[in-house]
């Protein structure tokens, strides 16, 4: 069929970036899929909007790939080559280039973790809760059904006590089903800290210990997945009626795939929070690093940055990372250590604002978070800190109005007049940054 006259115009453009990007061989940064004839390099494929299904399908055979999975919401596909090395020829890519808007390799991601010791005690197991205030906070308010967080992650242990009744039916982007169990561990841990159960009996509770969760499994047994998945398993999360995604993994090289997934999240106006990663470095770690996203690093027991923890102006809010106790897929309860730990604290009190007064838009829920932090470091917002470390209490008192949980109340109906959001300096400045320079 033949193209339009101006999209055959943009085709020696789109022809010159495919050729700079696709001209290559693999190299770490690309997935690497073991399967029974050999690895596979996987790409991520993005169609013209005006692209027919035949000419997608004749792109891909021309190119060489096999279509893995398909992301209708960004019109693009993720497929595979059965060669180590890609290399694609100059009039192969002449040839698709007025079908294709771009070509990218679909870069490894990984649970931003550091193991630590499994076998567990009851010394310290609580001191994340208790340094937030999550223990005065829930005087005032535990969560409801209305805070939806999806634990976009390596699946969930579904028999866990800890979440009895509250997990939602999820998906598995790893395996393709709807079998979200958890092979790994790291997603029970970070569901844990999420929305482990209170007053159960057993364990520690989460910050959002009446919220339900969203299993979404993108991280696979090794703790690895590729933005392809991430991305599919966003998609998913917003249109299953997550208000919060947790997102406690990442790279160091972002994706165009990602980020209009991430967008697809800023239009539906779910909140999305992911680890700064841990290589104690100011390289920017994805997707934390990306605007909208509220990138959060992590602190110890002392109170203090946690060493690995990364830096950098991107950084949002801090939270307990350091030996974490929380939920665990075998044995029941392990301590963890990582930005990937201390990312679902701020999911958790996302997703008790979000329940309290589900009307509150994302900025909103923001400005609450960061206002009502303890500013920890240089006072103001700083690249170690960002705004500070959580405050639960703080902020849940500052959702109802003022009032502490000394006189405890319901939530109002509508909830109390939302917090007024700075507009942006200019049309540079991401709206989701609050002008605060001193608490």
């Amino acid at each position: 069929m033949e193209k339009s006259t101006n999209l055959r115009a943009h085709a020696g453009r789109i022809l010159s970036a495919l050729i700079l990007l696709c001209s290559f061989t693999a190299t770490p940064h690309l997935a690497q899929a073991q399967t029974s004839e050999g690895p596979e390099t996987v790409f991520l494929i993005a169609f013209q909007d005006d692209a027919s299904e035949d000419e997608k399908s004749a792109a891909l055979a021309m190119l060489g790939l096999t279509p893995r999975r398909w992301l209708a919401h960004a019109n693009v596909v993720q497929a595979t080559s059965q060669q180590d090395g890609a290399v694609f020829a100059s009039h192969v890519l002449e040839t698709v280039a007025p079908y294709v808007a771009y070509i990218e390799p679909d870069v490894v991601v990984t649970g931003a973790l550091t193991p630590n010791d499994p076998a567990f005690n009851t010394q310290g197991n609580v001191y994340g809760q208790t340094i937030v205030k999550a223990l005065q906070g829930w005087d005032i308010y535990t969560g409801g059904a209305d805070g939806i967080i999806a634990v976009l992650d390596t699946g969930i242990n579904l028999e866990h006590p800890e979440f009895a009744g509250r997990i939602l039916p999820g998906y598995d982007f790893i395996n393709d089903d709807d079998d979200p169990v958890d092979d790994h561990g790291h997603g029970t841990h970070v569901a844990g800290i999420a929305a482990a159960a209170l007053n159960n009996g057993a364990g520690a509770a989460g910050v959002c210990p009446q919220c339900a969760i969203l299993p979404v499994k993108v991280l696979d047994s090794g703790n690895k997945g590729t933005w392809g998945t991430v991305a599919a398993g966003i998609y998913y999360a917003v249109d299953q009626g997550a208000r919060v995604i947790n997102l406690s993994l990442g790279a160091t090289a972002s994706s165009r795939t990602l980020e209009k997934a991430i967008q697809y999240a800023k239009e539906h106006d779910v909140i999305v929070v992911a680890a700064a990663g841990n290589a104690a470095s100011e390289t920017p770690f994805y997707p934390a690093a990306l605007p909208y996203v509220i990138a959060v690093g992590a602190t110890t027991d002392q109170d203090v940055l946690w060493p690995l923890s990364n830096v950098g102006e991107y950084i949002d809010l801090t939270a307990p990372g350091h030996r974490i106790y929380s939920t665990f897929r075998n044995p029941e309860y392990a301590y963890m250590s990582g930005t990937s730990m201390a990312t679902p604290f701020v999911s958790g009190l996302a997703g008790l604002l979000v329940s309290f007064n589900p009307a509150w838009t994302r900025d909103e829920i923001f400005q609450l978070m960061t206002v009502n932090a303890d500013d920890l470091g240089a006072t103001g917002k700083d690249k170690q800190y960002g705004f500070g470390r959580i405050n639960v209490h703080r902020t849940l008192v500052a959702a109802n109005g003022g009032v502490d949980g000394s006189e405890p109340t319901e939530p109002p109906t509508d909830g109390p007049e939302p917090p007024t959001v700075p507009q942006p300096l200019d049309a540079t400045v991401s709206i989701y940054l609050p002008l605060i320079t001193q608490k």
